[in-house]
């Protein structure tokens, strides 16, 4: 049995260095019929199964993903990249009538990044037929599904005859359920990760706090994070705050889960509120430094060794009572 299964997207990512010249007043802009020539690409792997599955795994952790290829080039990159980080791959689908799902990423132009993303296989994942009795972890690390209501339903109802314990990542059409409707299909989940926008939609509010309140019926642990505010975590008791690490950033795709998975990771394996948070942080300061979603992905000891490096006073985790 698995530590922990990732459900959800995978996808190829082409990071395109948008040139100074189309840096607007407001993003970037590009006039219809010019050929821009761009100052750089590099291509990745990204989507939630998969970047967090390789997370896992870089943290020590029994990994595998359930995700849905199609049959070309893209599938064969991902796959043969989950496999070198020893991932399980034997949960994944390949369906041949459909391309894998595709990122385009602007970046380079000083702000949050620009994504074009085609969702290709991603859609299929409804359609997976998919092995239940093959689907046994610890965990369940659940990310967007861009899937019917039916399929959480599904997963859901697994994980309470099995017992398995549940974090979840959800994407806009889970979060278009609501709290309420999270709420009746898992009841309460182990671990449920959002930024600040997410939090707001399933609350209509803005008050980081105050959504930690709110939301902490859903889960035993309600992560928040803000971006350059750093993230907020409750137990239902106390409120845990950590700003990020004062890295040079170069695009902060992948961050949400790099921090997740690093967060989730200490929690599956028993480390206090506090360590799971400095974890989470660490891992998402780090990918936000290069492109690519999961090259710096950090290893347990590699973690140890950023927080010695880029720690400061500031970064000491603040505890107060919710």
């Amino acid at each position: 049995m698995l530590d922990v299964i990732s459900i959800g997207a995978a996808t190829e990512d082409v990071f395109v260095h948008v040139p100074k010249e189309n840096f607007g007043s407001k993003g970037c802009v590009f006039l219809p019929g010019t050929k821009v020539e761009i100052s750089g690409m590099e291509y990745s792997t990204g989507g939630g199964a998969t970047n967090s599955a390789v997370a896992f795994a870089r943290l020590g952790l029994w990994a595998g993903a359930v995700c849905a290829l199609g049959r070309d080039d893209a599938a064969k990159n991902i796959l043969a990249q989950l496999r070198s980080e020893k991932v399980d791959c034997s949960r994944v689908a390949g369906f041949p009538a459909t391309n894998t799902a595709y990122s385009v990423i602007l970046t380079g132009f000083g702000r949050d990044r620009i994504v074009l993303f085609y969702r290709g296989s991603t859609g299929q994942l409804g359609k997976m037929k998919i092995n239940w009795g093959k689907l046994r972890a610890n965990w369940l690390y659940i990310t967007s599904l861009h899937s019917s209501p039916r399929l959480l339903q599904k997963i859901a109802r697994h994980a309470r005859e099995n017992r398995i314990k549940v974090a979840f990542n959800p994407g806009k059409k889970e979060l278009e359920l609501g709290a309420g409707g999270i709420g009746r299909i898992f009841g309460k989940i182990g671990v449920l990760l959002l930024n600040s926008g997410e939090a707001m939609k399933l609350t209509g509010s803005a008050d980081v706090h105050r959504n930690l309140e709110k939301l902490s019926g859903l889960a035993d642990v309600v992560a928040i994070t803000q971006g350059r505010h750093g993230a907020h975590v409750t137990d239902g008791k106390s409120v845990y705050s950590m700003r990020p690490f004062d890295v040079p950033v170069a695009d902060a795709t992948g961050a949400g889960d790099a921090f997740g998975s690093a967060f989730s990771a200490a929690i599956m394996k028993g480390k206090k509120i506090d360590e799971a948070l400095k974890w989470g942080t660490a891992n998402a300061s780090s990918v936000v430094m290069h492109l690519g979603t999961k090259n710096i992905l950090l290893t347990q000891p590699q973690i140890k060794r950023f927080i010695e490096k880029y720690g400061r006073k500031e970064n000491k985790v603040a505890v107060q009572k919710l």
